[in-house]
């Protein structure tokens, strides 16, 4: 491998890292965030929230503008954004600007992953994309089991804004490695980003979330106040996206069901932000091994991230999505049921394996071969689109279940069954085989 693949993978595989470790390496954080602008649970969970909201209105956006900057530019300006959000966030005086830091991350992010995968897939052939599509799954896995005890120890040793401060280096180490390595590409585009269609999608799914937590915590004045405006806000949204040149969301009602899909898949796998204060609260662990808790569902992920990319073509990715969610029900069953330890791996090890398969290729390959041809990268985009939407909805979900871990779990399971069911339709759906 010459010097100059050697760079480019290393910029690739560091813009990966920086989106797929965020949740487990900021989960051991939630507490101490809270306690330190005493805040409830609820609201430190926004650091998730917040990021996934807009992460899931830049991605459309981004989308379309990135052949007309070039890879190059978009590596750089996005680590150079996502350095910027993380000393924004680490030196934050209160929650708001720390939300405001977060917000810059995933405007960051929404350019770096994708892109990120879009230039792994470039170096193989066609018919060989099922590895790497597993082995970035993988790589995926590798970060959130890198992620998961390190966060507790930063939080342990020198606190929760050095879980900020730490990544801002490595997304400018990102912007040097893009300059250095990653080839311009760039060319004519004519396509024109639907960006009043995101600040639509963006404002009504806070506002909706932001007024269930209002319920939740009983503060109804504004509670309802923000759900009449979100709701308010949501056929303006239709209305605009009929007339959109190049809407955000598109007539595919085959995909429908996919994209549900990815939302709960999504939902479920945010439960691992809850899993550190469920060792600390259930299996006795400190905050500095907290994070600890993370590992096995992130070995359970990694492991099957890499095998779904080469069994999506043996196997109907239907059953690799059913079998997912089906041991998510079966892992948060466990861990609620089984109390202690033992319960708590073996529950969580089955948690991951189900993220693995129902967040990494099997639902990929389903989007490609569904959608036609000439709409398969908006299609993809889509997916990343409600899959960031259900990660929003996940946290203000389980938020609102504490302090009663049961409760927490139970919502857990609902969502995997819910899942579960949404892959009946998948049946009667025949993809086009090898779409990647």
């Amino acid at each position: 491998m010459s010097l100059s693949q050697r760079g480019l993978s290393a910029t690739l595989l560091l813009a990966i890292f920086l989106g797929a470790a965020d949740l487990s390496l900021l989960a051991p954080g939630l507490l101490p965030i809270a306690q330190a602008f005493h805040v409830p649970l609820a609201a430190a969970s926004w650091v998730v929230t917040l990021y996934a909201i807009v992460f899931g209105a830049a991605l459309p956006v981004l989308f379309r503008v990135q052949g007309r900057y070039g890879p190059r530019r978009m590596f750089a300006a996005g680590g150079l954004l996502f350095a910027a959000g993380s000393f924004l966030a680490g030196y934050s005086g209160g929650l708001l600007i720390l939300l405001l830091g977060r917000g810059l991350q995933a405007l960051a992010a929404s350019a770096l992953v994708p892109l990120a995968g879009q230039q792994v897939a470039k170096a193989f052939a066609p018919e060989g994309h099922g590895l790497p599509r597993g082995a970035l799954g993988a790589w995926y896995g590798i970060s959130a089991v890198v992620a998961a005890p390190l966060g507790g120890i930063v939080v342990a040793d020198f606190g929760w804004r050095w879980l900020f401060l730490a990544t801002g280096p490595l997304g400018l180490a990102v912007a040097v490695l893009a300059v250095l390595f990653v080839t311009p590409e760039t060319g004519p585009s004519d396509e024109r980003p639907d960006i009043h269609g995101a600040v639509l999608m963006a404002l009504a799914v806070a506002a909706l979330l932001l007024g269930v937590e209002m319920l939740y915590r009983h503060v109804l004045p504004l509670g309802w106040a923000s759900l009449v405006f979100g709701v308010l806000l949501v056929p303006n949204l239709v209305l605009w996206e009929r007339a959109a040149a190049q809407p955000i969301f598109r007539g595919d009602g085959h995909l429908v069901f996919v994209y549900l899909l990815g939302s709960l898949g999504a939902a479920a796998t945010a439960l691992a932000l809850f899993v550190p204060l469920y060792a600390i609260d259930a299996l006795r662990l400190s905050e500095a091994t907290s994070g600890l808790a993370l590992l096995p569902m992130a070995l359970g992920m990694a492991a099957t991230a890499y095998y779904g990319g080469a069994l999506t073509r043996r196997l109907a990715p239907r059953f690799l999505l059913a079998a997912g969610f089906l041991g998510m029900a079966c892992g948060v069953a466990a861990v609620a049921n089984f109390q202690g330890l033992p319960g708590a791996i073996a529950g969580l090890l089955l948690v991951g394996g189900g993220v693995g398969l129902t967040m990494g290729a099997p639902l990929q390959y389903l989007v490609l071969g569904l959608a036609p041809k000439a709409q398969a990268g908006p299609a993809r985009t889509l997916l990343g689109t409600f899959r960031a939407l259900g990660l929003a909805i996940g946290p203000v979900v389980y938020a609102g279940m504490l302090p009663a871990f049961t409760s927490l779990f139970l919502a857990a399971g609902i969502i995997a069954f819910l899942g579960l069911a949404a892959t009946l339709p998948l049946w009667g759906m025949r993809p086009r085989p090898n779409p990647v």
